[in-house]
């Protein structure tokens, strides 16, 4: 809406100023002089008369009122600081005329055509020193600028101003849009940190809850170390938990006994029958009868012991008596059996002219002592490179004890690896060329204490089997490969520890390859002189072959003096293997 400060738009007579309509009750009449000029009428500077007489000059009316407007700026919004969003400006101003005859000189149709003009080139250089979401900042800075009253050229003076700003409807989208992001992060960081709370707390629970398990674990191993782990203390075992099951747990011992009477007199049986087939097929005479006692039918023999022979009534004879009880010994045969694994018996060597010679002893050496001996090997990610090494070791190894047949009887087998967990590759047996060699697999994490665990319970167990066998078993002997560093930090020394405090504790030479910490190796050792390792910057796989021979040359020294009867161990370290008091 346009605001004329002057009421006539043509001049007009004094005297029909009263026709005006509209007229205000404060306004200047302005005469045009005929010289050039301007003078100007007010209720101050005329008096009736002159009025009277002036009445038919020409004069305009300016009216002297205040007024008040309001506008927005849409055509020439505010622009802010990045010039991408703007302001949304109301302009509250008002003003008067302080100059009448400045008013009439410009002839302004419309008066705001000057104020909003004025004012816009004053505040678009202080709005656009702010940000999108400085409004407040922006307006109390043009307010605090305009220093009122401020006239104008054309004869007006600006008595108030006020200047409203907010941004327009795309920045305060981008407003709230940011302000709402603002809050989900924070909500989602509070809610995070709650998760990780509550996480931490659950976990916590399960620690103890573990740490509380396997210390009930523990307790029941130790109970159960002292308690022999064959059938009948088994049962007896139940028994004592569950009273309530006496009749069945009696019922299943008598079964038990019943059954190994059964397999003693099938025992008995087969060797009296093998007495009477090596005396009818002229193996044995009379005078081998009693080097039988300690040779093929062991001291404890019913066929020379007080133990009733199968089928009698009475109790066995004596040895002299005993063979008078068997079939009469015939003369040497001159037909040659053949063994059932083809060729010349050991025991039979051909003569000259084609008749057998007499029956020789054994030529294989009998073991007199038992070695078992644990294989114990790094499968972790650090040892990814010689995977398939140690996989051919294991296999040169069975070669070696399959032609090594007297080193083959005294020798017991087994296989462990380990990484995160610990696995039996191979449970202790007697190698043969019909031993299946395990595969091994790379795995992840390299921890030590599951295969000291795993230790701690095989080797006291099947040391008591081998005693059962053998009247001596020597000392077992752990060959440890490690090729990456431990990662449950003491837990693994606790279980070493446990394991070397054992009545049945191993002896234990430890390898060293890559770049696994000596000083684990020489921990890991019992004696400490059997810590030997690898040079560090060596290929995992040479290193890996030198165990192989390491392996090798001390399993054959073994096996060899468990069948002298001696227990002696000596590393056969090759070339490649130091101690580890050698390596920096």
């Amino acid at each position: 809406m346009s605001v004329s400060l002057i009421l006539n738009n043509r001049p007009v007579r004094r005297a029909e100023l009263a026709t005006l309509p509209n007229l205000p009750p404060n306004f200047a009449v302005v005469y045009p002089l005929e010289g050039g000029g301007w003078e100007v009428e007010s209720p101050k500077h005329r008096t009736m008369t002159q009025r009277w007489l002036g009445k038919n000059k020409l004069c305009y009316v300016v009216d002297l009122g205040d007024h008040r407007r309001t506008a927005k700026l849409t055509k020439t919004p505010l622009t802010c600081k990045d010039q991408a969003h703007r302001f949304e400006a109301t302009i509250d101003v008002g003003f008067r005329v302080h100059d009448p005859v400045a008013v009439v000189r410009s002839n302004l149709p419309d008066v705001l055509s000057a104020v909003y003009p004025y004012l816009i080139r004053r505040i678009r250089p202080q709005a656009a020193q702010f940000a999108i979401d400085e409004a407040f900042e922006a307006q109390a800075r043009i307010n605090g600028s305009l220093a009122l009253p401020i006239p104008l050229p054309e004869g007006m003076t600006l008595y108030y101003c006020d200047v409203q700003l907010e941004p327009d409807e795309a920045a305060r989208e981008f407003v709230r849009s940011r302000t709402k992001a603002g809050r989900d992060s924070e909500m989602g960081h509070l809610q995070h940190k709650a998760a990780v709370g509550s996480t931490r707390h659950q976990e916590t629970i399960k620690d103890i809850e573990q740490e509380a398990r396997l210390k009930r674990d523990e307790r029941e191993r130790r109970a159960l170390a002292s308690v022999r782990l064959d059938f009948r203390g088994l049962v007896l075992e139940h028994l004592a938990k569950h009273p309530e099951d006496t009749e069945k747990s009696m019922d299943l011992l008598m079964r038990w006994e019943e059954g190994r009477q059964l397999r003693a007199v099938d025992q008995e049986q087969r060797k009296v029958e093998m007495v009477r087939f090596l005396i009818e097929k002229n193996i044995v005479r009379e005078v081998d009868l009693p080097g039988l006692r300690e040779g093929v039918l062991g001291p404890s023999s019913s066929v020379f012991g007080g133990m009733l022979p199968p089928g009698t009534g009475t109790p066995a004879q004596t040895a002299p008596a005993a063979a008078q009880a068997l079939p009469p010994v015939a003369q040497p045969s001159p037909v040659t059996e053949t063994p059932p694994w083809g060729g010349t018996r050991p025991d039979a060597v051909q003569q000259s002219g084609g008749s057998p010679a007499a029956p020789s002893p054994d030529l294989r050496t009998t073991a007199v002592g038992l070695a078992p001996v644990y294989v114990v090997l790094d499968t972790s990610s650090a040892a990814t490179g010689c995977v398939t090494q140690l996989r051919d070791a294991l296999r040169s190894l069975q070669t070696l004890l399959a032609n090594s047949p007297d080193v083959t009887s005294a020798v017991r087998l087994s296989v462990l690896t380990f990484s995160d967990t610990a696995d039996v590759r191979m449970p202790l047996t007697q190698v043969s060329w019909q031993t299946g060699v395990p595969d091994l697999q790379a795995g992840n994490g390299c921890r030590y204490e599951p295969v000291f665990r795993r230790l701690l319970e095989l080797v006291p167990l099947e040391t008591e089997r081998l005693k059962q066998q053998a009247s001596r078993v020597n000392r077992p002997t752990v060959f440890f490969l490690a090729a990456g560093d431990p990662e449950d930090g003491g837990q693994w020394q606790a279980a070493h520890q446990q394991l070397m405090q054992h009545p049945y504790r191993p002896n234990i030479v430890a390898c060293g390859i890559g770049a696994i910490d000596r000083r684990t190796v020489a921990r890991i050792a019992s004696p400490a002189e059997f810590a030997v390792a690898a040079d560090a910057h060596a290929d995992l796989a040479e290193s890996a072959a030198q165990f192989s021979m390491l392996l090798q040359n001390t399993v054959l020294h073994l096996g060899r003096s468990a069948v002298a009867g001696s227990s002696e161990l000596r590393l056969e370290r090759p070339r490649g293997l130091s101690p580890i008091e050698d390596v920096e």
